[in-house]
């Protein structure tokens, strides 16, 4: 049923070294990518620079912590996801003008988790109602959230780990990274348009460590992004820049069945056979 999942990354509609500052031009760009291919497609997007301050803040990631305020980090919670929800609705606001059939499905509603752990059995429901959606012809747009724990109080569930559970479910034919830069990066700058998971590449490419960002930025993205290559033979993962003429090449094209097929410009996963 699901061809397509994208991630759209926070850096790519939002400038992370500020507050709450969204790049409502790159917004655009990015639905216009789908308006003439919105058909078996699941929407995720990061937080950018909007929930990130806030969770580094309270350092949501780590739970609660007994030393810490417990009220004004609950407080947190809530100002993370009122942040989140303020960035979907400019996302979704875009959709809608484009006439695009974009429903916001929150993760917080379906999932709750134990000491950090989610289980299949955890995701059941989030998956049932996203098929119910998908089936009515809508486009599901979710992304990573603040969730209940059961011993923790809570925790940050990033986009790129959603994304990689949704996969895993779904099993569709392509997963796609819209990023802020053109792919992975080696040290010297350039692309490196084809990454074979089997060799220990996951430290060549740079990392800009001074921007905010607690689920952990293109690192996980790779990490995530190499399991659904070993996991799912059949799909295609690519990382690229969103606002580029190669996400353009690449969403407004069907899906090629070349195994080899490679984007010049940006990044390939791939599994060495």
């Amino acid at each position: 049923m699901v061809t397509r999942i994208v991630k759209i990354g926070g850096a790519s509609i939002t400038d992370k070294s500020e507050f709450e500052h969204v790049k409502l031009s790159n917004i655009d760009f990015i639905v216009n990518l789908f308006k003439n291919n919105y058909k078996n497609l699941i929407l995720i997007h990061g937080a950018g620079s909007f929930g990130h301050h806030q969770a580094k803040q309270y350092k949501l990631n780590q739970g609660y912590i007994d030393t810490d305020d417990y009220e004004k980090c609950r407080l947190g919670v809530c100002d993370t996801r009122r942040s989140l929800g303020r960035l979907q609705q400019y996302l979704l606001d875009a959709f809608v003008r484009a006439q695009i059939p974009v429903v916001c499905i929150s993760p917080f509603n379906f999932l709750i988790s134990n000491q950090f752990e989610l289980t299949n059995e955890d995701y059941k429901y989030l998956y049932q109602h996203l098929e119910i959606v998908l089936s009515n012809g809508y486009v599901p747009l979710l992304h990573g959230d603040v969730l209940l724990d059961k011993k923790i109080h809570w925790r940050i569930l990033s986009g790129d780990d959603l994304l990689f559970k949704l996969a895993e479910y779904f099993q569709p034919r392509q997963c796609i990274f819209l990023t802020s830069v053109p792919g992975i990066l080696q040290s010297n700058g350039n692309i490196i348009e084809k990454f074979y998971i089997d060799e220990s590449q996951i430290d060549n490419y740079e990392q800009q460590s001074s921007i905010i960002d607690v689920t952990g930025s293109m690192h996980n993205k790779v990490m995530i992004a190499s399991n659904i290559v070993n996991k799912i033979d059949t799909c295609q993962v690519f990382i690229l820049q969103g606002v580029s003429e190669n996400a353009k090449k690449l969403l407004s094209s069907s899906i090629s069945d070349d195994q080899n097929f490679v984007l010049h410009g940006s990044t390939r996963i791939l599994k060495k056979h």
